[in-house]
């Protein structure tokens, strides 16, 4: 665990905002998936930051939402099914690059 993570797990008393990656680490989730919960609705930044901003989290409302089985239960399918269509559309156009010759023709193959 990186140090920064473990500190702010270990905190007595935190501060009144957070921001994203850790929301994520009082959570229990990974950082990159607090913008698929902020884009499905299940979490709100503070304040109407623009896209590409640095978004900041009601302390209170992550700890209430990492009590809350509910929407843990809700979060978690989210993500794995936004990661399973990831992984899918990946796996699609690998096959397609594959199938269609992997792309570019070398010169030499061209004559």
């Amino acid at each position: 665990m990186n140090p920064e993570r473990k500190e702010i797990l270990n905190l007595i008393s935190l501060p009144g905002r957070l921001n994203a990656t850790e929301a994520a680490w009082r959570l229990g989730f990974e950082p990159d998936h607090i913008p698929i919960l902020v884009s499905a609705g299940q979490l709100k930044p503070l304040g109407n930051p623009p896209p590409g901003a640095v978004k900041f989290f009601l302390t209170a409302e992550i700890e209430q939402k990492k009590g809350d089985a509910r929407w843990m239960n809700k979060a978690t399918e989210l993500i794995r099914l936004k990661i399973k269509d990831k992984n899918e559309r990946a796996a699609k156009n690998r096959n397609h690059k594959h199938v269609n010759g992997g792309g570019h023709a070398h010169l030499s193959q061209m004559r």
